[in-house]
């Protein structure tokens, strides 16, 4: 299904601390999760009818084919879908400082067999799709990059590992090709054209820069030219997930980055990510991860 080819990253079998893992986990599904503080390249060979989902939640990725003539990046937060039923495919990949990734690869026999019910909600396999290359590329919904962080900073061992391994790469699966995101944007009458889609991902990324200080939903609105209810319900579309909860998610997942870095203890990162009580950052820690910073820096 899928072979390394060549790899300047450590491989998880010969380095306690795993830069990059291949695990098999079902016949017909497979995975390779990724994580370096140095960039790195890898080298793989991906049979013909695989498909094949790559998930960047840190840093950026760079697939090159046929010897790098033709290359297609993907940044922090974005996926790409890739299938291709006529040709085995090749990809050399290039990993930036600091990149956190998860691959999936996926046989066509196990797709069919998962979504029995559902085949014709798979946008690559209707009509004259079954037979053609299908690339597409999509924005990570909050609720993706959650259980994709879960994947890769796993920390059970043994059979338990492959259980959770196993559930979560369905969990994601399923999240991935749910008729919601299928049908995204058109079940929105909000942000049915690029001017209201180009507003909402104006309003992410002002939230995202001022979370130290985020403004409120009318005054966010306001800025960004749409009302509060369009902004809302447009928001909820694009992202799965409301303002607050989004920015609640994107702190919370930054601040086990900034943990791992080893360069912040506890109350540094509470007032950086915008706390006046580092109280409550401890308490969002904890409801979201499940632990403590303080527990979670012990236990690295």
């Amino acid at each position: 299904m899928i072979k390394v080819l060549k790899s300047n990253a450590a491989s998880s079998k010969n380095t306690a601390q795993a830069k990059f893992e291949v695990n098999k986990l079902d016949e017909g599904l497979s995975m390779l999760k990724f994580e370096d503080q140095n960039p790195s390249q890898i080298d793989i060979s991906v049979d013909d009818k695989i498909i094949q989902y790559y998930f960047c939640l840190r840093g950026s990725l760079k697939f090159g084919f046929h010897g790098g003539s033709y290359q297609i990046p993907l940044h922090a937060g974005e996926s790409y879908f890739f299938y291709n039923p006529t040709t085995v495919l090749n990809p050399s990949i290039t990993m930036t400082k600091d990149c956190k990734a998860l691959f999936l690869f996926c046989s066509l026999e196990k797709i069919h067999k998962l979504f029995l019910n559902d085949l014709d909600e798979l946008e690559f396999l209707q009509g004259e799709n079954a037979n053609k290359k299908f690339y597409k590329k999509d924005e990570l919904r909050s609720e993706m990059s959650i259980v994709i962080s879960e994947m890769i900073d796993v920390k059970k061992q043994g059979h338990v590992k492959q259980v959770f391994l196993y559930a979560k790469a369905l969990e994601l699966l399923c999240l991935y090709f749910s008729k919601e995101a299928q049908q995204g944007n058109a079940s929105c009458p909000y942000i049915n054209n690029e001017d209201s889609i180009k507003k909402i991902k104006e309003a992410k990324d002002i939230l995202i820069a001022e979370m130290k200080d985020p403004p409120k939903t009318m005054e966010l609105a306001k800025r960004v030219g749409v009302n509060e209810h369009r902004l809302k319900e447009g928001f909820r579309s694009i992202y799965g997930t409301t303002l607050f909860n989004y920015l609640l998610d994107y702190k919370m997942n930054k601040s086990r980055r900034l943990l791992d870095s080893g360069n912040y203890n506890v109350k540094e990162l509470a007032y950086d990510l915008g706390y006046s009580n580092p109280s409550h950052f401890i308490s969002a820690f904890k409801n979201k991860f499940g632990i403590t910073p303080k527990k979670y820096l012990q236990k690295k």
